[in-house]
């Protein structure tokens, strides 16, 4: 429950070994930061939470090229995003962008998912997801 250890750095090798063993992995990011990623794209990709606002929270609107980004092998990369600290729940955010994976059936045509967590988790919203 501590951040900086490197749950990030453990999640994106994971998600490249996984790729190179020839599953089709899905790594999401679950943090404010959404810098979960960023060793596999090379780039801060934007948040789920950011593009459903461009959008009104019509999540209808959305197509999977929209919050998907292709990573290291293949690996595709979502971030969640979350309200800045103190702020929100962020589990809600993780649960918005799960409905909408499952609304394109994302989940159905991978083999291994990683969720990469924060560190310091302060409300129960993450235990829903």
């Amino acid at each position: 429950g501590k951040g900086g250890i490197g749950k990030s750095t453990t999640s994106s090798n994971l998600s490249a070994a996984f790729s190179t063993l020839g599953k089709r992995v899905l790594q999401i990011g679950c943090d404010p930061k959404h810098d979960s990623t960023f060793t596999l794209t090379g780039t801060l990709v934007p948040t789920v939470i950011d593009i459903l606002k461009e959008v009104d929270f019509h999540s209808e609107e959305l197509r999977p090229e929209d919050f998907i980004f292709e990573g290291f092998n293949g690996v595709k990369c979502v971030e969640a995003g979350g309200p800045p600290a103190g702020t929100g729940c962020g589990g809600y955010v993780v649960g918005q962008t799960v409905k909408l994976l499952k609304q394109h059936h994302l989940l159905e045509d991978t083999d291994v998912v990683i969720f990469d967590v924060l560190g310091d988790v302060v409300c129960g919203g993450f235990a829903m997801p």
